[in-house]
């Protein structure tokens, strides 16, 4: 599974989260959830 994948497991909407990739980190917030 991918980096990004991964560091979204289990967060919410509202949340921030970092992920370090071969291209350096990046930081992300959550702004929906959608199941499909």
């Amino acid at each position: 599974s991918s980096p990004v994948a991964r560091a979204l497991i289990g967060k919410q909407k509202g949340a921030s989260v970092e992920v370090v990739t071969p291209k350096g980190a990046r930081s992300f917030e959550i702004v929906s959830v959608r199941w499909v």
